[in-house]
């Protein structure tokens, strides 16, 4: 296991300098971590990395399926920002982790407002963003984001209550050795933190934004969302600069700033 780490870090170090890195076998959870070595003092780029998760966790309190075959990270941040700006971390990490996926496997990816990462209609990527607030309230203490990858499919498959679940590299990339696997895996980590922090570091959010709305899976997909405890269908027209979804319901145009939304079938008109 040692040499393992030793490998992976090696090889991640050698495509970024963004990160400090902490490279595990396996571990709860990567984003539980990094919160505790944020409230420990560590800097930012400090970067929890594990290819098993035991206790993955995703948005609205779900679990995150995390077996071997992924890679999995989590960066402390240190952003001077409001708590109403931690939306725009998540963004610009879809964006970095999608053009990432896409520079190393050559596969084209969409975003599923807000935080994963689909390639032809099957998820491979999920991100969360977690934080806590300085004593004022009005800025973070920090935040922590979470990344879950899918590179290769699992030894026994992906659950069948997960039928949306797929990997970015087929059986044939899965069957190829440690070293390789482990080069995959360090250039997806190492591009995917270099245009993250590219993006975070830059005062305006006009270029990520766009990409983001461009590589919009839901825009002009009928779509189930809760609204005031009251579940519609509505169709998407797009993302604002605010990284809202804009979703049309008969007469009334709504924009959503948070919330879980689905992809459906049912008709009707909007």
């Amino acid at each position: 296991m040692f040499i393992l780490k030793k490998s992976l870090t090696r090889k991640i170090y050698k495509y970024t300098d963004k990160i400090t890195v902490n490279a595990l076998k396996e571990t709860e959870s990567t984003n539980k971590l990094a919160k505790q070595a944020a409230l420990g003092g560590a800097k930012e780029g400090y970067t929890v990395i594990a290819e098993r998760q035991t206790g993955g966790r995703g948005r609205l309190g779900r679990s995150f399926y995390s077996p071997d075959g992924g890679v999995y990270f989590s960066v402390v941040l240190r952003p001077d920002i409001s708590p109403q700006e931690t939306t725009f971390i998540t963004v610009a990490a879809a964006v970095a982790v999608a053009r990432a996926i896409e520079e190393v496997s050559g596969k084209q990816c969409l975003i599923k407002w807000v935080n994963d990462i689909y390639i032809d209609g099957k998820k491979v990527c999920g991100i969360l963003t977690e934080g806590a607030l300085s004593k004022s309230g009005e800025k973070l203490q920090y935040a922590v984001l979470g990344v879950g990858i899918n590179l290769f499919e699992p030894k026994k498959g992906f659950p069948k209550d997960l039928p949306i679940a797929d990997s970015i590299f087929n059986k044939k990339v899965k069957k190829c050795g440690i070293v390789q696997k482990n080069k995959l895996k360090a250039q997806i980590i190492a591009k995917s933190v270099n245009f993250f922090f590219e993006f975070y570091n830059k005062p305006h959010k006009s270029d990520y934004i766009k990409e983001y709305q461009r590589k919009s899976l839901l825009t002009g997909k009928r779509v189930t969302y809760t609204q005031n405890g009251e579940t519609l269908i509505g169709e998407v027209l797009g993302i604002d600069d605010s990284a809202r979804l804009i979703v049309k319901n008969g007469d009334k145009t709504t924009a959503l700033y948070s919330g879980d939304v689905s992809i459906t079938n049912v008709e009707g008109v909007f």
